[in-house]
């Protein structure tokens, strides 16, 4: 969702605050599921991990933009009634600065209190993906160390007879030149 669009439902009051919500809540929810799963450590194989690490990014990447554009309309209508309100004044005093600044937070802080709901909940999505990467390479790293698989296998090797790791033989000079294999460096 593009900050015009954002912009486009905050204008038309509460009804399109209510869309934008409605819209980003199976957001919302993913994030609260996978929280629960992270809570309560249920998440017991790779598969179930990667999955809760790409539905979180996808909830990232959504509830990112419509944060970014929430906090930019904030800072922009921010400044606009903060130069709004210095016009009125004929001559400012350093009391008067304080006064405009507050109420230009005032105006803005049903948006500020909007854009902290997607932030918290675009913050709380990347420490879900933060932790899922975690477990997901100790997982990695646990397989790897007892050499088990991904799929519970012994992992197959290049071993001879003897248990020896085959190495490759190399060209010798005359096969290489059958091949036309050269090495010219």
């Amino acid at each position: 969702m593009t900050t015009r669009d954002v912009n486009k439902l905050i204008s038309e009051g509460d009804k399109g605050v209510e869309e934008l919500y409605k819209v980003h809540m199976k957001y919302f929810d993913l994030v609260d599921h996978h929280s629960e799963i992270l809570t309560n450590g249920d998440l017991l194989d790779e598969n179930e991990i990667a999955n809760c690490m790409e539905q979180l990014t996808g909830c990232l990447m959504k509830l990112g933009t419509v944060a970014g554009a929430l906090e930019a309309l904030m800072a922009e209508k921010e400044h606009g009634e903060e130069v709004k309100r210095y016009k009125s004044y004929e001559k400012l005093k350093a009391h008067d600065v304080s006064v405009v600044k507050a109420n230009a937070r005032d105006t803005i802080c049903k948006i500020r209190k909007w854009a902290v709901d997607f932030r918290n909940y675009f913050y709380s999505a990347q420490s879900g993906v933060i932790t899922a990467q975690s477990r997901l390479k100790r997982l990695t790293v646990t397989k790897g160390a007892s050499g088990v698989g991904r799929t519970g296998e012994n992992p197959v090797d290049n071993a001879d007879s003897t248990g020896n790791a085959s190495q490759p033989e190399s060209l010798t000079n005359a096969d290489q030149e059958k091949t036309g294999d050269k090495n010219e460096w």
